[in-house]
Parts: structure tokens; sequence; C-alpha cells
């Protein structure tokens, strides 16, 4: 039998030992609980807290996360055939989640025995794997039986499936956990067990069947899935519970990779309970996962301007979209997402829900994102936002009257004189070669620091922020070669200092391959065929990105009241001077509120809709709408104004309150 490495870690106690033997034999392990109040185990609290799930975490990995994140596990697998990458579900070690715990992988049937006992402990999460031999290791989390989380419980492995059933009979007992796993050329099985009557009495049920069989049976059954693991021949272990008398809101996913998980989550307004991989996504890994709702019913949110109801403002929004547009979906806040209708008609098969994970050209959004890569870039070099753009330009353009005196505010404020060209000059002209006439021609001092707004002031900001980064792109020759070269450096610094920190996977200015996009249709639809705005990889920055809602939502998010995009002194210059905002032209997000629309349109009536904003200190709201507005706002061009009329909808009584 090979020598194996077996890592141990504690939150209490801290290790590592060799393990080079092990027995493989039938444990039980049962602990009677005090007659105590009981806490809501991991799979039945829908308190709303932070979670993570990662599919290819090393043993460091973990630790790491354990450490940084103040992360408790509440799920785990040996995920690979050398056993040394898991997947991983964790929630924050806080609140009603806060437990004294410990985790351990690489551990044998001995070890995991003398680990419980010491620990006064009881299994959440127990996956055991055969390391060749018929030698069984086990991936494990435990929490203290103790106390309000003290229970009955007993713990199994190496189980054919009629022992687990006449287990469950013989204690009284309901499965929380069941997994398979292969041995000596036999299937045999890994589960946890809590009694049944008395703490935790719930009519239940557990298959090894087929999706379809699984989802007949929860509806058969009117259940949730408390755990599912992988099985062979695209079969699942599934364990259910009766939702008779109530369940929290709850979802599973199969087939999907870990992005594609993290993405129906966020959807769902949900956290992840349990994953499991298999293979069968492209060659790659696949997620099985059960997820439970992490959002509340609603939320009181104030200000020194008053009260509202963010669920209140996330119906009023929706309200007034469903079933008048194509596709939408609005944000706000800590609600759960709410959708409708479709991305994609049959006229651009295949139909396609509207989801917040789908992604479209954000149109003038693509302002605020570019300031805040600005923002970043001046500070990094102690610079002001008063300081003058010209020692930015590129040496050989010919600068024209008064460029020399545009500040970087003027251009982020809309306020450079550029907006007020004639023949709309700064609306349409965004590209390199374009900018560099519009530089060349200069602007008129009277117009400078005169609001008004232009495309181009963004798309400029774009071509100085090469030399921000100390390059000036002079070994390229003027023309497309240097336009190429700086695009590529935009969007690479968007990538890493921008959507990479709030984890928004690798973003471009042009469509993505595939159905993940949303395309854009007249109102009614009928087979119209469906747009997407086209590649704008040459000429991003004012407008252009492919993102999604949720991405959006993502960086305002941390905007609102996080530091990794900016610091706390750039993050209150940016709202106070409506830096990248609409406030810098008019007053209706509404105010004291910043907030940025955008939207696109063709001659045939395609058009798609966008709003960001903050409200009350620290909510966000996103609005995505992939056809013309419903009357009367698509006759004004506005959604600022929807979006305005339903947040005063959702005024409610309450003390005013300062800001942090």
């Amino acid at each position: 039998m090979p020598n194996l490495s077996a890592a141990r870690c504690s939150i209490l106690l801290r290790g590592a030992r060799l393990l080079v033997s092990a027995l493989a034999f039938l444990s039980i392990f049962t602990l009677i609980g005090a007659g105590v109040a009981r806490a809501e185990d991991d799979n039945e609290n829908s308190a709303p807290t932070a979670w993570w799930t990662y599919a290819r975490q090393s043993y460091n990995d973990i630790a790491n996360t354990i450490r940084t994140r103040n992360a408790r596990i509440i799920d785990i697998e040996a995920s690979n055939s050398a056993f040394t990458s898991y997947t991983v579900t964790y929630v924050k070690n806080t609140g009603s989640y806060a437990k004294q715990w410990w985790w351990y992988v690489g551990i044998d049937a001995n070890a995991l025995s003398a680990d419980l006992a010491a620990n006064n402990a009881r299994l959440i999460s127990l996956k055991a794997y055969d390391v060749g031999g018929g030698n069984i290791r086990f991936a494990v989390a435990m929490i203290s039986n103790t106390g309000a989380d003290a229970k009955t419980w007993w713990y199994y492995f190496d189980q054919t499936a009629s022992d687990i059933e006449n287990r469950t009979k013989e204690k009284g007992a309901r499965l929380i956990s069941l997994q398979s796993y292969s041995t000596n050329g036999q299937t045999l099985y890994s589960a946890i067990m809590i009694a049944e009557t008395g703490e935790s009495p719930k009519s239940w049920w557990y298959y090894g069947v087929s999706p379809k069989v699984i989802n007949a049976e929860i509806a058969s059954h009117d259940a949730r899935l408390l755990d599912v693991t992988p099985a062979a021949d695209g079969n699942f272990n599934a364990v259910m519970e009766s939702c008779v008398g109530g369940c929290p809101a709850w979802w599973w996913r199969y087939g999907l990779s870990a992005n594609d998980v993290a993405a129906a989550a966020r959807d769902n307004g949900a956290r992840v309970i349990t994953a499991a991989t298999y293979q069968g996504c492209n060659g790659g890994p696949c997620l099985v996962a059960v997820m439970i709702g992490n959002t509340p019913a609603d939320v009181t949110a104030c200000d020194p301007e008053g009260c509202v109801s963010e669920a209140k403002f996330a119906a009023n929004i929706c309200g007034a979209l469903a079933n008048r547009v194509v596709g939408f979906a609005c944000l706000v806040g800590d609600m759960r997402p709410a959708y409708g209708g479709l991305a994609r008609t049959n006229a651009n098969p295949p139909s396609t829900a509207m989801t917040p994970s789908l992604v479209t050209n954000v149109a003038s959004v693509s302002k605020t994102l570019t300031a805040i890569a600005v923002l970043q870039l001046l500070r990094r070099d102690a610079l002001s936002i008063d300081d003058k753009i010209s020692p930015y330009l590129y040496p050989d353009w010919t600068r024209g009257p008064n460029i020399d005196e545009i500040t970087f505010k003027e251009l982020l404020t809309h306020t450079s004189g550029f907006g007020q060209l004639p023949q709309s000059a700064c609306s349409d002209r965004i590209t390199y070669a374009a900018l560099e006439k519009l530089v060349a021609n200069g602007v008129s001092a009277s117009n400078i620091g005169a609001p008004s707004y232009g495309n181009c002031n963004f798309a400029l900001l774009r071509e100085l922020m090469p030399a921000l980064q100390k390059q000036t792109l002079m070994n390229y020759a003027n023309g497309p070669q240097r336009a190429q070269q700086s695009s590529l450096l935009y969007a690479e610094y968007m990538n890493a200092n921008v959507f990479q920190p709030v984890g928004i996977s690798v973003s471009q200015c042009k469509p993505p391959a595939g159905a993940s996009e949303i395309l854009s249709y007249p109102w009614p639809a009928g087979m119209a065929p469906g747009l997407n705005w086209g590649d704008w990889s040459a000429q991003c920055g004012s407008g252009g990105w492919a993102l999604s809602a949720n991405d959006i939502f993502a960086v305002l998010r941390n905007l609102a009241g996080g530091d990794v995009l900016l610091t706390d002194a750039a993050r209150r210059q940016m709202f106070a001077d409506c830096l990248g905002w609409d406030c810098a032209v008019r007053a209706d997000c509404p105010n004291p509120y910043v907030c940025k629309n955008g939207d696109l349109h063709n001659g045939d009536g395609a058009a798609v809709w966008i709003y960001a904003g903050l409200f009350k200190c620290d909510v966000p709201v996103v609005v995505v709408v992939n056809s013309p507005l419903p009357e009367p706002y698509q006759a004004h061009g506005d959604i600022i104004a929807l979006v305005e009329r339903a947040y005063l909808g959702a005024s409610i009584p309450g003390a005013p309150q300062a800001c942090p």
C-alpha cells in the first residue's frame, strides 16, 4: 500500500501527520444532545450571508480562504484522481452561521473516529474515496455537537444501498447526506443521518436516479433537495425532505461549470449548500449543486432623505416593465434579482429566457466604468482630476485651440467643450482617427466648463490611459497600429483593475460567442430578427462593453461601500463631482443620487436600455431592457424617469439616517 500524506487542519488545532495505513470498517457514531433549542443547520438556514464555492482548490487554497474570509466549510470533496484538489463550499462564520468547527482531508477511519471524539463533534460533510487497494480516505467537515447545535446522529461508510436503508430503519433516522464511491470493483455508500423523530421530524426520501426522475419525485412529494452527488451513468444520489409546512426558496442545477453555478446562484439570489464535480462538460468537470435562498423578504433603506422599501422599489421597476418589453432584468439592493421575458426570441433560436447573467452591450454605462479606471490611474501617479490632459496626449497629435486648457475633470463631466461642436461631432467620433481630428480642431474657450453631453469625452480618456500607464506607444506608427495597441491596453487594464477585482470574468467590447448574449428587438418583437450591436473593440470606452446586469451590479456594490476599486476619498469625489455619472449634465437621477443610463437603437425599432445607479447610501440599482421602453418613457427617451418614479413610489415611513 502506498504512503499517503494526509493533510489535516482545524480552526482550533493546526498541524499535519503522515498516515501510512488504514483499516476500512463500518463506523457508527452516536451523540445524544442535551434538551436545548435547536440551531438551524446550514442546509436549513436561509438567513443572508456571504458564501463561496470553488471547484479546484488545493489544501493551501482552502486554508487561505478560511483565514482571509473568516469562512467555514459546509461541504467538501476530493475532486481529482490524485486527491490533491477539492470542491469546497463555504459560508462566512458569523451571525447564525457562527460555529466551532474543524475540517480534515486524507484521513482514515480511525483518525476520523478519533477526531470526532476529541472534538465532541458531528459531521456535516462526509466524502469517502479509495486511494488504492481498497484503502478508504475521507474529506470531512464537522461542527461542535453541543448546545443549540447538538443532535442525535450517525455516520456510515462502506455500505450497500440496502445497508443504508436498513440503518435508517434501525436508528429511526433520516438521511441528510449520501455519496457513492467505487472500491474493489463495487459501488458503496457513505452517509450522514440524524434522528428522524423528536429533534428533526420530517418526511424524507432518497434515490439514485436520473435528473428527470429526481424532478418528478420533487414534484410528487412537494419536496426539496438537501444533498445531490454524482452516481454512475448520468444519475445522481439525491436526498430530499418534505416541504409540507413550508421550505425556504431553493434550486438545483447540474451539468454546469463552476462559473455557471455561481451565475445561477446570483440569478436566484441564492447560495450553494452542496456542490460536487463529475466529468462531462467539454472535457472538463461539471458541477451539480443545491442552492438555498440567500436574500431577505425586504430591507428598509434609509438616509437623510428618508426611507424606502427595497422590495417595493424592485417591484415598481419590474411592474412597469413586465409584459411591456421583450425582456428585462432589475436588481435592487439586497433583494433577489427579478427578471422576465426573453433574451432571444424564436426568430433567433434557441429561444432564451432573460436572466441577469446574460450579457449585452451596456452602451453609455461604459462611461462610469472608464471613469473608475481613470480615477485609479490618476491616484496612482498622485495626479488630480484638475490636472491638464495635454501631457498625456500622443506627442505627434496636433493640438487645436484650447486643447491644452482641458482637464481630466472636464472630460469626466462632459464640460470639455467638445459637446458643443457642430453636427454632433462629439457623439459619433469615438475612434482613434476621429479623436485625433477632434483634438486637432480644438474647442471654443467659452464652452469649456459648460456641460454638454458627448461620447468623445470618454473615448478620448481611453487614448489618455496609455500615457497614464507610462506607455506612450510612440513605437507604433500613428494610425491603425497605435489605435489597435491603445484599444488592447485599455481592455487589458479594465479587465485586470476594474472587472476581475470584483469577480467579473474576462470581458470584451464585442458580443460573446454562442447564445449567452442578449439580443435587442423592437416592441412587440414578432418575428423580427434580434440585433447585436457589433464589435466595439476599436472604439470602446464611451460605450461598447459586453456585460451582464450582475456584472454592473458587482461594480456598483463595491462603489457603494467597498474599497477594492477606489479609495474612500476617490469614491466620495466620484459621487460629489458626478465623475462618469449623468448628474454632471442632468438633475433627475434623482438628486442627490448618482446614476448612468445608456441606450442604443437602430432605425428599425430595436433598442437596448441600461440603468445603473446608487440610492440611499449603499443601494445599487441595475436595470437592463432589450427593447424600447413602455410609454410614456420611450417617447421621452428616458429610463431614468422610470426608475425615479419607482423610487418615489417605494417611500415608506422611517427615521432619516446619516450615511456612514
